[in-house]
């Protein structure tokens, strides 16, 4: 296992000299409406049809047909964020999933200068629409009944005007149920570097980057409630400086916390730090349908809403 992991981190140097800083940035939002409300801490929980992005390997934790619908409207409402998601299990141990997202920028605007070389006759000639399309097919299985494994391939899609372009890459994901309270996620995200052709002739190629995290179960004092806290770090090798939390030469990392109480049967409350900016949330459920709602508050943009419906 040892030799493994040194092999990975050794091809996830080597494929990063060569790729280009922020080119995956869109993949890097998160999904889910749970996974909002707790700080985007979810690599090691992953128990719901999100479970495709944040690592496949939680897939194991659905044991019956479940999906999720989500919409997002985030930094007042410029960036329209919508997906699918939906895990189908075979049987105790194969489970297939399904994930498809688009965010939405409206209103982006291409421009001309009215007198060559001189900038301050720059004008908008015509308004577009960008979007970035990302489809997955994720498979996971068990190698023990603590350790399970995931594998998914994803479509990229981007259009902005009459430009576009299109990916493959492929993420690795392992959980690890440590003990019964206890648990450890790794999703390698971008494993092979994945590449985007556009249909200008350029190529450009997402750095792999690693999302690795832990999550405990404990009872909360005085309430006497169910609690579960997550921790995860986000790390990048690809020279990111001072736009990260953390960095040192050509690695970087972002942090991410949160705090799920099993208030009652039927509500789940959440909160959480995505990087600096807090997060709360709610969860409705009664019988199979799931009503999620999060809440981003961020100083440096806009706040940012999420909502979901969820059939299990």
């Amino acid at each position: 296992m040892k030799k493994i992991i040194a092999l990975i981190i050794i091809l996830i140097y080597s494929i990063s000299l060569s790729a280009e800083k922020y080119a995956g940035e869109f993949l890097n939002l998160g999904v889910g409406v749970k996974a909002k409300s707790l700080g985007n801490a979810f690599v090691s929980i992953a128990d719901d049809p999100t479970a495709i992005y944040w690592n496949s390997a939680g897939m194991q934790y659905s044991n019956n047909i479940s999906f999720d619908i989500i919409h997002s409207e985030e930094y007042a409402g410029n960036l329209k964020y919508d997906a699918f998601a939906l895990i189908y299990p075979f049987d105790n141990k194969t489970h297939l999933g399904l994930l498809l997202t688009r965010i939405g920028i409206s209103g982006n605007p291409f421009t001309k200068l009215s007198v060559p070389e001189d900038i301050s006759s720059v004008y908008a000639y015509k308004y577009v629409t960008y979007s970035d399309y990302a489809g997955y097919i994720a498979f996971s299985s068990k190698l023990s009944s603590k350790l399970s494994y995931g594998f998914c391939s994803k479509i990229i899609y981007k259009d902005i005007g009459n430009i576009s372009a299109s990916g493959l890459g492929l993420d690795i994901g392992l959980l690890f149920q440590a003990s019964k309270k206890l648990r450890f996620g790794i999703n390698i995200r971008d494993i092979f570097g994945t590449p985007i052709w556009w249909n200008n002739s350029n190529t450009e190629r997402i750095n792999p980057n690693i999302f690795a995290g832990m999550s405990i179960d404990f009872i909360l004092p005085i309430l006497i409630k169910p609690v579960t806290l997550s921790l995860q770090s986000d790390i990048f090798f690809e020279n990111r400086d001072f736009t990260s939390q953390v960095h040192y030469k050509n690695t970087s990392a972002d942090f991410h916390a949160g705090l799920k109480i099993d208030f009652s049967k039927f509500i789940k409350l959440y909160a959480g730090f995505d990087r600096k900016y807090p997060t709360t949330g709610l969860e409705i459920s009664y019988k199979q349908f799931r009503l999620n709602y999060a809440f981003q508050s961020n100083n440096d943009l806009s706040n940012c809403h999420r909502v979901s419906l969820g059939i299990r």
